[in-house]
């Protein structure tokens, strides 16, 4: 065996020999560490587009149990039941009675009719981040939809919504109109329109403005009515 075998590493080699395993444990931890971002990211982006869809989900299936009823006690001049799509611009707003309330608990005084209403506001919180929010009754008021926070909380529906734009299928007159409003004796009084248009604007994770369309067909057109 030569000296120089016998003396074994020297110190140029053994900082080498680190080098080298040093460069390797940083490849494989900015890997895994890209691999964890883009999970993250993954899931984000799942989450977001499971909250849409909830969202548009709830409000097909509330919308779609809308009515109207020409019952109310004597000498009343309330409107118990009502359907008010108000137009804002990129923040509308609809308040409408409907057969979609579900009871949480069994023996809880309430019944499946309810007024249901959603609009646009800024979070208490974030003054930069504006929400969908959803408000419901649980039994017939006969308050009028701005008055309705007085007495009822609202929650969000859906986060960090930039624009919210509903429109409403008037068969009379063919075309989809802005406002539908029950209570204005001048516009639409005791009657729903067919359909309603509603288009959600989101901004997403690339920082761009996409728009989420879908249509609701409301299903009971004929005003309840149990005098006849």
């Amino acid at each position: 065996m030569s000296a120089r075998g016998s003396r074994g590493m020297t110190l140029i080699e053994v900082m080498i020999a680190l080098l080298i395993v040093t460069m390797m444990v940083v490849a494989v931890w900015a890997s895994f560490r890209g691999t964890l971002r883009g999970m993250r990211a993954t899931e984000d982006l799942q989450s977001r587009y499971g909250m849409i869809r909830n969202a548009m989900g709830t409000m097909s299936r509330e919308i779609s149990m809308a009515y109207l009823s020409l019952n109310r006690p004597a000498g009343q001049d309330k409107h118990y039941t009502l359907f008010e799509g108000r137009d804002s611009f990129d923040a509308d707003s609809l308040t409408f009675s409907s057969f979609a309330h579900l009871r949480i608990r069994k023996d809880a005084d309430e019944s499946d009719q309810s007024v249901i209403q959603y609009f646009l506001a800024k979070d208490p919180k974030d003054a930069s981040r504006t929400h969908l929010y959803r408000r419901e009754t649980r039994r017939l008021t006969g308050d009028r939809p701005e008055k309705l926070e007085d007495y009822f909380p609202a929650y969000v529906l859906c986060e960090d919504v930039k624009g919210f734009d509903v429109k409403y299928w008037d068969n009379r007159r063919i075309e989809w109109i802005d406002e539908w409003r029950t209570m204005m004796t001048d516009l639409q009084p005791d009657r729903l329109p067919e359909r309603v248009k509603i288009t959600m604007t989101i901004r997403d994770h690339t920082g761009k403005d996409v728009k989420y369309t879908t249509q609701v067909q409301l299903f009971l057109q004929e005003s309840i009515d149990l005098s006849k």
